[in-house]
């Protein structure tokens, strides 16, 4: 009965607005108990603490190689060769090892073309990254590229320390199918 009661009289009170000054916006009145959507009874034990759970502690490799499956890897593997990939991805080419530039996969084995979106979508940026070599040839070369095809022409910025481009505008699929021709 008294929970029905403070039941009650919490969801008449909580409802209620009460304006005492204009300078204070919340209602200060607001009091409500804390709900519980599970229950709980102190006297209740949910398990006998002397009772312990039987284990066994197992240091067979047989019987581990089944955990060591699921722990994640220190890192990355390499990717079996195939002729074709079902994600589309392709493995750089040994023969772009020639050029005076090169394009180095990420971690992941990936291509360090990246989309960097800002001033909520109005300013976009193409980084290029992990560029070793003639980084002045590549930027002459893919700047060429970019600009035959996207008909107007564009900025790049050279950032020879870290060995990165930085192209203003959205021109990630150009940059993309360039670097992917050369075979990185």
């Amino acid at each position: 009965m008294n929970s029905l009661i403070r039941k009650i009289s919490c969801s008449f009170i909580s409802k209620v607005p009460v304006r005492t000054n204009f300078l204070f916006s919340k209602n200060l009145l607001y009091i409500e108990a804390p709900k519980h959507y599970s229950y709980y009874y102190p006297g209740e034990k949910k398990y006998d603490s002397e009772q312990s759970i039987e284990y066994d502690v197992s240091k067979d490799p047989e019987e581990w190689k089944f955990v060591e499956r699921l722990l994640p890897s220190k890192w990355i593997n390499d990717p079996v060769p195939k002729d074709s990939y079902p994600s589309g991805w392709k493995p750089p080419d040994p023969s772009a090892l020639s050029l005076p530039y090169y394009v180095r996969r990420t971690k992941n084995h990936m291509l360090p073309i990246y989309l960097n979106t800002s001033k909520r979508g109005q300013r976009k940026l193409t980084i290029i990254r992990l560029i070793r070599g003639n980084i002045w040839l590549l930027h002459d070369e893919l700047k060429k590229y970019i600009e035959d095809n996207s008909g107007k022409e564009i900025g790049i910025k050279v950032d020879e320390l870290a060995g990165k481009l930085i192209i203003k505008g959205d021109h990630f699929y150009y940059a993309n199918e360039w670097i992917k021709t050369k075979g990185f």
